[in-house]
């Protein structure tokens, strides 16, 4: 393809267009917004002779590569927005893309139930410091680097920002105490490390995860009630039940149970295997 053979620019278009448009709907509102932008990403991907796509070294797969290209594709789109001067779209958007982000990093610094009411405080924090001066945070970007790299990091540093004074205000020992970072020492933390690739991948577990779950309770949904039933008592409990366990359970022959089972595990392994967001995941790792 980087050789210039149309025919496998079309291939590679096939092969990666489940992963665009899975970002492009992750990170876009609505439809129609997210098939304009399905379209300048492969008109961005194209460009320049494959720009951007010579830069794939190897080091992951190539639909996490083109997803974090994409990404960053969109992080553009929504950049030009604010540059443009159409502020209240461009925050609405801002606010849709970098929202799942923003949480990660907020419950990263704070982790736990107990600082709920903290995280919400600082994320309303975080907004007005966003939107405050027509966006000057926002407009600030000069270019260096990929823009939403720009926009983590100066979350993150809201953030700490957030913690030294809500840590000053606190005097009862018996409340749950935050540990102030400075910027400096911030990006020295591995473990804390705020890159783009890292929040990507956080994200597309969590959203896999969920995508999952919702599959299987589809799935159940359409189960009947003898299915249903034999889900209730062979994993109602936590822990798997032994077939003869069940078969007296339900009053039913062992050899039904291994059918029943048989039948309703293959209806939910397919049900994983036709869902978009897992069928992503496992052709990333």
């Amino acid at each position: 393809m980087l050789a210039g053979d149309p025919q496998a620019w079309e291939e590679f278009v096939c092969a990666v267009a489940d992963v665009v448009w899975t970002s492009c709907t992750l990170l876009c509102q609505g439809d129609n917004e997210a098939r304009e932008a399905f379209a300048e990403v492969f008109d961005a991907l194209k460009a320049d002779e494959f720009r951007r796509l010579r830069r794939f070294d190897g080091s992951s797969s190539i639909p996490t590569f083109v997803a974090l290209t994409v990404r960053e594709i969109l992080a553009e789109r929504l950049m030009r927005m604010f540059s443009d001067g159409r502020m209240d779209e461009a925050w609405t958007a801002f606010e849709h893309f970098f929202k799942r982000d923003i949480d990660r990093i907020l419950r990263r610094r704070m982790p736990g139930a107990a600082f709920e009411e903290t995280r919400r405080e600082a994320y309303q924090e975080i907004g007005l410091a966003f939107v405050a001066d027509g966006c000057r945070r926002i407009r600030a970007y000069d270019g260096t680097g990929s823009f939403t790299g720009f926009v983590l990091q100066t979350v993150d540093h809201l953030t700490i920002d957030h913690i030294r004074r809500t840590s000053s205000r606190r005097r009862n020992d018996d409340e749950p105490r935050m540990v102030a970072v400075s910027m400096d020492e911030a990006g020295d933390l591995p473990s804390e490390e705020v890159t783009p690739e890292a929040l990507l991948i956080g994200e597309e577990e969590e959203r896999t995860l969920d995508a999952a779950a919702q599959a299987l309770r589809d799935a159940a949904d359409s189960l009947s009630n003898t299915e249903r039933l034999y889900m209730s008592v062979a994993l109602g409990s936590g822990e798997p039940l032994p077939a003869r366990e069940v078969a007296r359970l339900m009053g039913r022959p062992v050899e039904d149970v291994y059918k029943l089972k048989q039948r309703v595990m293959g209806r939910l392994k397919a049900a994983l295997e036709k869902n978009p967001a897992v069928k992503l995941w496992r052709a990333s790792v």
